[in-house]
């Protein structure tokens, strides 16, 4: 007899049976059907977060390098410039990137469907003006060579040196460049003044530049985000609920420790401990409650100047129209931690 089949001795009540034997094949075709499927849904891969070089996402790195998140759901990807985070988020290259809010805000414009999950940090001088010898005023820049990288907050931060200056937009020469190349067109004397941010402002204030504007008083135009893709934040909230308790984890320890902490990021911003000590407190990083706050109060958070940053970019002609901001900003209940 061949094996795996049975007969039924005689006698016994065949009429019912077959019932129970078809019952059982389909029970079991139920099964292993689930179970095939199971193998060939692909497992979930890590959520690709992009930062650019600003010791405002740096939670985030130290978080990867404390290993407080698993690397299996979370990929921190290290890329050179803001404009190379907004190009690899645009084109879905990365899931999700920590961004200026003017970025975010033209990605929008653009018709990119990004939202913001999280505001991550506030510039308090972090961001600034930094012009050679004998320029320490903004109306010291006219006919000054200016290097600037092509982003929206940039343009905001020229428009700000202008109205401070007194000066037209003709009257400073704009050289466009990435961050990763301000400190040296300083250093070599190709232009006369930079618009940059941390970590090349301590090392071009060590070197001996004239910080001539910054951030500090720009209330609520130079923030950072988390900006996330829509499809992103649809299909993985898990990850997205993870990336912002990594950030939040990474922030605790951060301040907890700036010292130690230095120890471990300052050699990647090429600074010295105490200079990145320096450099962090001209930043404030939001906790968790304080970023759901300033969402919660939207479009009207005095913690974020939506209506003057979208204007700034109307001028500079970076954005036609503002965004659709209760789109654009996700509640916090929306994200499932």
């Amino acid at each position: 007899m061949p094996p795996g089949i049975r007969c039924t001795p005689a006698g016994t009540n065949a009429s019912f049976r077959p019932s129970f034997r078809w019952g059982a094949v389909i029970a079991l075709l139920i099964a292993v059907t689930g179970l095939l499927a199971a193998c060939d849904s692909a497992p979930e891969q890590p959520l690709r977060v992009g930062l650019n070089p600003w010791i405002g996402y740096d939670p985030l790195v130290l978080a990867r390098e404390r290993r407080l998140f698993p690397p299996a759901d979370l990929g921190v990807v290290e890329l050179e410039t803001s404009g190379e985070s907004v190009r690899q988020l645009r084109n879905g290259l990365i899931d999700a990137a920590g961004l200026t809010l003017p970025e975010a805000m033209e990605l929008a414009a653009a018709g990119v469907d990004v939202r913001v999950v999280a505001v991550l940090s506030l510039s308090r001088g972090a961001d600034a003006v930094l012009a050679r010898a004998g320029m320490s005023r903004p109306e010291h820049l006219r006919g000054a060579r200016l290097g600037m990288e092509d982003s929206a907050l940039a343009a905001i931060m020229l428009q700000r040196l202008l109205e401070a200056g007194g000066l037209r937009q003709d009257e400073v020469r704009a050289v466009i460049m990435p961050a990763t190349e301000h400190e040296a067109a300083m250093t070599q004397g190709s232009v006369d003044a930079v618009i940059t941010f941390e970590p090349v402002i301590s090392r071009l204030a060590s070197a001996g530049f004239n910080i001539v504007l910054d951030s500090a008083n720009m209330q609520g135009e130079v923030v950072d985000v988390l900006a996330v893709r829509a499809e992103i934040l649809q299909s993985r909230p898990r990850q997205v609920a993870l990336l912002l308790e990594a950030f939040e984890q990474g922030r605790r320890a951060l301040l907890a420790d700036p010292e130690a902490a230095a120890r471990e990021l300052a050699a990647g911003a090429d600074l010295s401990v105490e200079e990145y000590v320096s450099a962090l407190a001209r930043i404030r990083l939001f906790s968790r409650e304080h970023s759901d706050a300033a969402l919660r109060a939207l479009p009207d958070s005095p913690l974020l100047a939506l209506s003057r940053t979208g204007g700034d970019l109307k001028a500079s002609g970076r954005i036609m129209l503002e965004p659709d901001w209760r789109r654009l900003f996700v509640q916090p209940a929306e994200v499932r931690r």
